[in-house]
């Protein structure tokens, strides 16, 4: 089975996935990954509501994890920040059907833009269930969906971590894209 996470920044997409990790007994036949960009915690999946962490391998591609678990008996893979990852969504389907291997993914579904980010919409399209994990909005503390870009530069990719994004709801998103458009029309 593949679950997948998914929400805004700061929304405890990685939390969920700690927790269920603490649950499973035997630690010995789980393997966690996470994308070789995101520098924070180094080899971990952290979240910022525990001091827990769940060892994980550096990867880009999920190509790649088929090599890292090659000769071990993994029942249960989680992956966080999969909207960083770059590959194929039918290699986790093959691993978890032909292999039985669960997946407990974690991932950003839209970008500071609200567009779809990376694989992620290919990750949700191919998942057995999806939990989507609304954060609280930075304006005005009312339920949220939407990470929001508020720097100067044109980056299409949020940076795990960076402090350039707010969470907002769906109301203070709207009267930051109106506020957008009526000073780009001003100048």
């Amino acid at each position: 089975m593949i679950h997948t996470f998914t929400g805004p920044m700061h929304s405890g997409k990685s939390l969920e996935l700690i927790n269920i990790y603490k649950k499973i007994y035997r630690k010995n036949y789980v393997m966690a990954f996470k994308p070789r960009c995101d520098k924070r915690d180094l080899d971990e999946i952290k979240s910022h509501d525990t001091e827990f962490s769940i060892p994980a391998v550096y990867i880009d591609d999920l190509s790649e994890i088929k090599e890292h678990i090659k000769g071990k008996n993994i029942h249960t893979i989680f992956i966080d920040e999969a909207n960083m990852m770059t590959g194929d969504v039918h290699e986790l389907v093959d691993l978890s059907v032909i292999y039985d291997i669960d997946f407990y993914i974690a991932g950003l579904n839209l970008t500071g833009r609200q567009e779809p980010f990376g694989i992620m919409g290919d990750i949700l399209s191919v998942s057995n269930s999806i939990t989507i994990i609304p954060g609280f909005c930075d304006q005005c503390n009312k339920q949220a969906e939407y990470s929001y870009y508020i720097g100067t530069d044109s980056l299409d990719r949020i940076i795990p971590g960076d402090e350039m994004y707010r969470t907002l709801c769906t109301k203070c998103l709207r009267e930051k894209l109106i506020s957008g458009v009526k000073r780009r029309v001003l100048k």
